[in-house]
């Protein structure tokens, strides 16, 4: 698998970390929201990986994932 694919999967699987099956945010002792989330991967992840977690988390919350 390529570094790019690897890295959006591993930015996607962080993000699902604190999604529930039902596409609703759970929180942890230190990400307490969605934009904690976003500087959380921003600090992890870089500022390309932001862009991913934001469409990861667009497509979770309108349940476009599933679709």
């Amino acid at each position: 698998m390529s570094y790019m694919k690897n890295f959006m999967m591993e930015v996607q699987e962080f993000v699902w970390d604190f999604f529930d099956q039902d596409g609703q945010f759970v929180a942890d002792e230190t990400i307490k929201d969605e934009d904690d989330l976003i500087s959380t991967v921003e600090n992890n992840f870089g500022e390309m990986g932001v862009q991913i977690a934001k469409d990861e988390i667009f497509d979770i919350t309108t349940a476009d994932h599933f679709s």
